[in-house]
């Protein structure tokens, strides 16, 4: 098998539904014999790079095509798609990117479409489209810069059209890879010595125990992961459990825990004292956190089963110092790293919202007076971020507002909470809030 075929055999399954990065690693498992590292890094980009343009893509192929692309056969659909994005985007030269996609569409049983694929390849492919080409803020958000129309509407909503492009156009921007050291086994120096010594390039972070690290293959495939030694962490969700401001000895609820990042770094700041309760609503995800905590030699640390969304009389009646609530959310800020959300539409965003407040809420109520609750969010819906917030505070008189511990150039204060757009701080999309109780000894962020 060619790293082109399972790409395009991963884009048909896709098609059918699923998450993108379960769809291509399933592919490359059932692969016989399996692709070589090199091919299989081409496969996995050709098939992102298919899902980040897609609607550009079918565009500049309908410009030619007598049907539009959505009525052509699948796999004819698939290898046009994946013929043209090496052509534009991937810098194949045309004449390679047009011969195996001709040796495809046969491979896949399609042979009496070969001339047409020869032929539409070659005219779409010498297609430059611009964003000027789409003077419609709507249908250059959706075209263009492929987003769903829903996804389109919201963001030129909530942020007008100009800054909704430059979000749209950071969608693209490849993120670096960040990780937490776990303090309990190592020191940010060690690690760095350890990870280079393995053929990473190793960067300091912008805040102490986080490196950026290059690595040659998957991190889980260093010696240092295997020792437990870190955790991969995108930066905003380093900066959501760093604003717990968790202490050793403490009692730490972290409510939506699964896979385990973030409870990591809790139990790493309680230095594995006190009590950490880390809970998921997906029983099948828990061994997920025993592991981690298992890796890590963490011992403070408890997962459980439970459904956030619903009050727990046994969490109640033993209050907590620190609460996390890292809420289920439309996962509109990673849109980098998980291309199929491009074309969400939106539906049961209500309900969603519903099942975050009433996260919060039960957090709030399982805290101790003097105690501090974070909520974190990836996603740059105002709906799912300070909206949710400002409900809670007018509600709780006993809860106010927090500056985060810490922060990142650009990031922007909205009033009830911290935003990170894509744009504007180099991150992923992410949203904090920092809140307090009153009526205990601690009333300041540290």
């Amino acid at each position: 098998m060619t790293a082109r075929y399972l790409a395009v055999k991963a884009l048909l399954h896709q098609e059918q539904a699923g998450f993108s990065n379960l769809v291509l690693d399933a592919e490359l498992r059932r692969c016989r014999p399996p692709l070589p590292a090199r091919e299989a890094a081409f496969a996995a980009r050709l098939f992102y790079t298919v899902l980040e343009r897609q609607n550009l893509l079918d565009w500049m192929l309908g410009r030619y095509l007598k049907k539009p692309a959505a009525r052509l056969d699948a796999p004819v659909r698939a290898v046009l798609r994946a013929g043209l994005a090496q052509a534009r985007f991937m810098a194949v030269p045309l004449p390679a990117a047009v011969n195996e996609s001709v040796k495809l569409v046969r491979a896949f049983g399609k042979s009496s479409a070969a001339g047409m694929v020869n032929a539409e390849l070659r005219r779409a492919a010498a297609l430059e489209p611009k964003a000027e080409d789409f003077p419609d803020p709507i249908a250059r958000l959706t075209v263009y810069y492929s987003l769903s129309a829903p996804l389109a509407a919201l963001l030129a909503e909530q942020y007008g059209a100009e800054e909704a492009e430059s979000m749209a156009a950071a969608f693209y921007d490849p993120q670096p890879t960040w990780v937490r050291v776990n303090t309990l086994k190592t020191t940010a120096a060690a690690l760095t010595q350890a990870l280079e010594g393995e053929g990473c390039a190793v960067a300091p972070g912008p805040w102490p125990d986080c490196l950026r690290v290059e690595f040659p293959a998957s991190p889980a495939a260093t010696r240092a992961f295997a020792r437990g030694e870190f955790h991969v962490q995108g930066l905003p969700s380093q900066l959501a459990a760093l604003c717990v401001g968790a202490r050793p000895g403490q009692r730490v609820l972290d409510l939506c825990a699964a896979p385990g990042g973030k409870s990591l770094s809790l139990a790493q700041a309680m230095q594995d004292t006190g009590t950490l309760l880390s809970g998921e609503a997906v029983r099948a995800r828990v061994p997920l956190l025993t592991q981690a905590f298992e890796r890590c030699g963490v011992h403070c640390a408890q997962a459980f089963c439970g459904d956030a969304a619903q009050r727990d009389p046994a969490l109640a009646a033993h209050p907590f110092d620190r609460v996390l609530c890292d809420v289920p959310c439309s996962g509109l800020g990673v849109i980098a790293k998980k291309p199929d959300i491009r074309y969400k539409d939106l539906q049961g965003l209500g309900a969603l919202c519903a099942l975050q407040a009433a996260i919060l809420q039960n957090g709030a109520g399982y805290l101790k007076p003097g105690g501090r609750l974070v909520y974190s969010t990836c996603t740059v819906n105002r709906d799912e971020n300070e909206r949710i917030v400002r409900a809670l505070l007018a509600e709780r008189p006993d809860l106010c507002l927090r500056p985060p511990a810490f922060t990142l150039p650009g990031a922007l204060d909205t009033g009830c909470g911290t935003l990170f757009l894509p744009h504007r701080t180099g991150t992923e999309g992410f949203f904090v809030a920092v809140l307090e109780r009153s009526g205990g000894a601690e009333n300041a962020v540290s």
